[in-house]
């Protein structure tokens, strides 16, 4: 299955891309996964996924949503500033 993964404002910054096509052998794959397979191909990232927010299809999903092939995740940085 394929899952483009879309980085959003330091995200980008971090891996050097907008965006990522996430390709495996199973056929399913929960943003948890997800996560654990873009931690790997983007070291930088480290512990700041923990704080993203996913967007599946225009709507936030939880770490054990199960992505379907072709889904695209966008993955949204906390928001900080004043």
């Amino acid at each position: 299955m394929k899952v483009r993964a879309v980085f959003y404002g330091g995200l980008r910054q971090d891996t050097g891309v907008r965006e990522e096509l996430v390709e495996v052998a199973q056929d399913q794959l929960s943003v948890e996964e997800l996560v654990a397979v873009l931690t790997m191909r983007f070291p930088a990232l480290g512990s700041r996924l923990r704080a993203v927010a996913f967007v599946v299809n225009d709507t936030i999903v939880g770490p054990g949503y199960i992505l379907a092939d072709g889904d695209e995740a966008g993955l949204l940085p906390p928001v900080s500033g004043g």
